[in-house]
């Protein structure tokens, strides 16, 4: 089952690009109208960071990303605005170094878009079921653990832990005796490999309708070796202190666990006592909230943006602003 993509192509030599999610609402919540100096910490081929530069002549950016590769791609789309940003590899969750050693403390807006770019679906890297290409699925190459590893190696009853809890995959028992059997006979070699198992391990009936029954696994699997779920709590709890009074984060987040961090995260610090519920009185003095949630509910991409980008139908953007 091939898994749909939409990109844009420019009209300077011709080359696709990955189209961002939900650009025009980013603009918008972020503010980007104003000026000021914003922090794309996910740039990615620079789909936002185009938007956020072209809402004005005001605007300086700041574009991270750990994939060097991704980075240059990200300079091509960007170089009409060069003098107005500046790329960083680095992990995000260094953000508040990042800042200091371009000696900023304090920054307009923060955008975090957790999802996985075009690039990295075609990047041989094992991102995608429809490749005959090794299981690597690092974002940054320098690190060591791949999924090769996971999936070959690692404690079968650990992998299971995994795919059922980072994948909620409610097949991962089934999966990952699946995997132990293909261990015998020389272990699973490719990402296509991994993907066609899945496929035939899960019966049929049960085959989602939109998605490769092999979605949820390639999930965990990305998240275990990225560290995705460690790096998003750490990074947000440092934002609002990287943050001007008044700046906002904005995040788009694509998957259950992602959805449930942003939002326990923002909701925690939008609170004056942080003392657990079952205290009996405030043991913390209060005053411990900087941040308001601009938006209680999440911001969902219109059916219009669905039809024309599908990958962003499971989209769900938060707004936090700095008091």
């Amino acid at each position: 089952m091939a898994f749909a993509v939409e990109c844009e192509m420019t009209e300077e030599k011709q080359e696709v690009f990955h189209i961002p999610v939900m650009a025009k609402e980013v603009v918008q919540y972020l503010n980007c109208a104003k000026g000021g100096v914003f922090v794309d910490l996910t740039v990615g081929e620079g789909g936002h960071a185009e938007e956020i530069l072209k809402a004005s002549s005001q605007v300086f950016l700041i574009g991270v990303d750990w994939d060097e590769e991704i980075l240059e791609r990200a300079k091509k789309r960007l170089k009409k605005f060069e003098g107005r940003f500046v790329l960083v590899r680095d992990n995000f969750v260094n953000v508040d170094t990042i800042l200091q050693d371009l000696d900023l403390r304090e920054v307009d807006g923060v955008l975090l878009d957790l999802g996985i770019s075009s690039f990295h679906l075609s990047s041989k890297r094992g991102f995608s079921f429809n490749e005959d290409v090794p299981l690597d699925m690092r974002m940054d190459k320098s690190i060591s653990l791949t999924a090769d590893e996971i999936i070959n190696r690692w404690p079968l009853e650990e992998l299971r832990r995994i795919i059922r809890f980072y994948g909620d995959e409610k097949w991962a028992s089934k999966i990952v005796k699946a995997i132990g059997e293909k261990r015998l006979k020389g272990g699973i070699k490719s990402a296509r490999e991994l993907a066609e198992l899945i496929y035939q391990v899960i019966p049929k009936k049960f085959h989602p309708e939109k998605i490769h029954p092999a979605t949820k696994t390639f999930l965990a699997l990305r998240i275990a070796v990225n560290q995705e779920l460690k790096n998003l709590k750490e990074v947000l709890e440092k934002l609002p202190f990287c943050l001007k009074k008044g700046g906002r984060i904005v995040v788009l987040s694509f998957h259950s666990l992602e959805h449930r961090i942003v939002k326990e995260v923002f909701g925690r610090l939008s609170k004056d006592c942080i003392c657990p519920s079952w205290y009996p009185q405030c043991l913390c003095g209060g005053n411990r909230k900087v941040l308001e949630v601009i938006v209680r509910n999440p911001i969902l991409p219109s059916e219009e943006e669905v039809k024309r980008n599908p990958r962003s139908r499971s989209a769900q953007m938060r707004v936090a602003e700095r008091i």
